[in-house]
């Protein structure tokens, strides 16, 4: 394996001295003794909403118990997930502070740092032990096979080095990797830039944009984006496919004739998916669920219409949707800015993708939050 270069990465370079998934995950349970899955008989959880449910019922199965469950979030305090009550993270400082605390979030680094300042020794993220002990704790889709894709993709992080456009995207691609090694959301702090879409190193724009916005939820990306263009531009395009979301989505623009809402899916092609219909930017399509909805190729929406934006964040579809695409890549060399976590293999998978469809495209990776999510590809000629 080449691995010229990554002298100062060091992240690939602990990756590339590995000699088997076994000897990565027997270095996290060292790292982690406290937490490794089997021992833990006592824990703390921050976060009630699905993954924190989730949770606290397979620890209910292991027979481990929770001792409390934190969570800021007021519609939230005073329920019962199993025998315990959710109450104010700050409520916590009444435990033992050796008791570890896992957060039941993808939003991991923030909570950590308040966390640790509160006292607590052992804190992790949910993911740890799905990572560490996947048969009690099954994955969430970020994160299945985890330790299996970050080993067999080796070479492909290699290859991913020499597509990036700055030394910036390269310290990102290493900091990500060491996340994957460590699910230490710390190893992110240094190059985290918070403004999600916004790199103002990167991003350029007109006065007449045409904005295709994947994933569009309420349409707060929209909002983000109006605002940087400063209400200058042609044409959004705006696909949810989740129906009590859509209509928000339409309710929140019915005044701007600019702003088309498409209750529908980016993929492929036009067609019928299952969808896990969460009303929430957690919704996925997924093979089983139980809401059908429509998806569509973006190529059948533009025809040869102009595009000079498009933005994904469509829950695992992205390889699918960029192929859907494919055309109006080719003619119009948008921006683009595709998320690149949803599935482990995405980090390398949706760069090879964008570099195939347009080589004179340069990459860049920027990461925009605290753990595993908001990892954004952004190409640009």
């Amino acid at each position: 394996m080449d691995t010229r270069g990554s002298q100062s990465l060091p992240w690939l370079g602990q990756l590339n001295s590995y000699q088997s998934v076994e000897e990565i995950r027997a270095w996290l349970v060292g790292r982690n003794p406290d937490l490794a899955p089997r021992c833990l008989k006592r824990i703390a959880v921050i976060g009630a909403a699905e993954e924190g449910i989730r949770l606290v019922e397979l620890c209910g199965n292991h027979g481990i118990e929770v001792a409390a469950i934190g969570d800021d979030d007021p519609t939230k305090q005073g329920l019962n997930i199993g025998p315990t009550t959710v109450a104010a993270v700050d409520s916590l400082t009444s435990i033992d502070r050796h008791t570890p605390v896992i957060i039941a979030s993808h939003r991991v680094l923030k909570a950590a740092e308040r966390l640790r300042l509160m006292g607590f020794r052992h804190v992790a993220p949910f993911a740890l032990l799905e990572v560490l002990d996947p048969a009690a704790f099954p994955p969430h889709m970020f994160y299945e096979r985890w330790l299996e894709e970050l080993f067999a993709s080796r070479d492909r992080y290699v290859a991913l080095l020499g597509l990036l456009a700055d030394e910036m995207s390269r310290c990102v691609l290493d900091a990500l990797l060491g996340f994957r090694l460590t699910l230490d959301a710390e190893v992110l702090s240094p190059i985290i830039e918070w403004d999600l879409y916004g790199p103002t190193d990167l991003l350029t724009y007109s006065e007449d944009e045409v904005y295709v916005d994947g994933g569009s939820y309420d349409g707060d990306t929209i909002r983000l984006f109006i605002g940087r263009v400063h209400g200058k531009f042609s044409r959004v395009l705006a696909f949810e496919p989740d129906v009590r979301t859509f209509r928000r989505l339409a309710a929140n623009f019915a005044g701007d004739r600019r702003v088309e809402a498409i209750n529908a899916g980016l993929h492929r092609r036009r067609a019928t998916l299952r969808f896990h219909n969460a009303a929430t930017r957690g919704s996925i399509l997924i093979e089983e669920g139980a809401a059908e909805v429509p998806v569509v190729g973006l190529d059948e929406i533009l025809r040869d219409d102009r595009v000079t934006f498009i933005k994904m964040n469509i829950e695992g579809a992205e390889l699918e949707a960029l192929r859907g695409a494919e055309r109006a890549i080719k003619r119009w060399a948008p921006k683009l800015a595709i998320s690149a976590y949803h599935r482990p293999s995405h980090l390398w998978q949706v760069p090879e993708l964008v570099h195939n469809l347009r080589p004179d495209y340069r990459l860049y990776l920027r990461q925009h939050d605290g753990g595993v999510i908001e990892t954004v590809l952004y190409a640009l000629v």
